[in-house]
């Protein structure tokens, strides 16, 4: 049976997870660091600093002896490679086969590369979790890049800032690096952080390794220059009052959720259905009801709504989340603009 948290179990059934010990994760496994980790600490903690090395593949019967020619040679299978972990201990263990132009980065590459896109070093005590999945097949790790405080005097939202990373040796796992507020402790948070991620970056294990580096760099744009404005928006957007009954709060959904032309009395119906989740998600606590009737907390609900309310394909709602150019993103840019010519 496989266990939902799908972290590899080792010989002694311990865990092969390591984290901060600031929170202890949902499966209570693991080996608790006494806070924030060094890249090093971290791979060693959770068993994760293994070699993965590429082989020919060879054809085995059904009794797993090799299959030969009439001359003793083994049959290869030359259009596919197998990527197999060296042990500490010696053996080794079969994980998945990958095509002929399969490159392995190895789980420290991995780790090495994502602290380098923030600005970190091995030596930086900044990796909050770390772990390895489904057999050794997956790794993933967070680093911690501190939190964002918005209006710090008044209602001190606290958001998380986490680099997700995400490495696979099964030929379908990409190099992955994700600007996430969740922290990754399992497959689950790893696959929720992938789809709440603000920012994610993407590369095939057949790419040169600092080519990768360079572009997640640009892709992802982690840095101080980001969060300062960010902040600066976020603290903007906070300062617009707007009561939920008030004329700006009724302007952002019509402009945001559109009376269409020739609208039918379904399309009618369907909208103010939309229109009412809405402002019954901006009362709740998550918004208004516990931040107060601000512009932030009007952003906010309407990302709720796009990121997991409106009616989608959960895969759909997922990737236009992510996606730069969606019309979840669009509506996203539109709800801010709309708010900041309130203010």
């Amino acid at each position: 049976m496989k266990m939902a948290h799908r972290l590899e179990l080792n010989k002694i059934g311990q865990a092969k997870m390591a984290y901060a010990d600031r929170e202890i994760p949902w499966h209570r496994l693991g080996q608790p660091m006494a806070g924030l980790q060094t890249a090093e600490a971290m791979l060693t903690a959770a068993q994760a600093d293994f070699d993965v090395v590429t082989t020919k593949v060879a054809a085995v019967d059904a009794e797993g002896n090799f299959i030969r020619n009439p001359d003793g040679t083994p049959i290869i299978i030359d259009d596919s490679r197998a990527t197999v972990r060296v042990n500490a201990d010696g053996t080794f263990d079969g994980l998945a086969t990958v095509g002929t132009r399969y490159v392995v980065q190895q789980n420290r590459e991995c780790l090495e590369s994502a602290l380098a896109v923030v600005g970190a070093s091995s030596g930086d005590a900044v990796v909050d979790t770390c772990g390895v999945l489904d057999g050794g097949r997956e790794f993933f790790a967070c680093l911690d890049l501190g939190a964002l405080i918005i209006d710090p005097a008044g209602i001190n939202d606290k958001i998380e800032r986490y680099l997700l990373v995400r490495n696979g040796h099964d030929g379908k796992t990409a190099i992955t690096f994700a600007n996430t507020s969740i922290r990754a402790v399992c497959k689950n948070t790893v696959i929720a952080g992938m789809k709440e991620a603000q920012r994610v970056f993407t590369a095939r294990h057949t790419r040169n390794a600092d080519t990768v580096m360079e572009e997640a760099q640009q892709v992802l744009k982690i840095s101080t220059a980001w969060a300062a404005s960010f902040s600066s928006v976020a603290n903007k957007l906070l300062s617009v009052k707007m009561p939920a009954s008030g004329p700006g709060f009724s302007k952002l959904l019509e402009t945001v959720f559109p009376e269409k032309s020739h609208e039918t009395d379904r399309q009618q119906r369907n909208r103010e259905k939309v229109i009412s989740l809405v402002r019954a998600l901006y009362e709740n606590d998550r918004n208004a009801g516990g931040y107060g009737y601000t512009g932030w907390s009007a952003y906010n609900t309407i990302a709720e709504y796009l990121d997991h309310y409106r009616e989608a394909d959960p895969n759909e709602r997922a990737l236009a989340s992510m996606s730069t150019t969606s019309q979840v993103t669009q509506k996203k840019h539109l709800a801010q603009e709309v708010i900041l010519s309130l203010a």
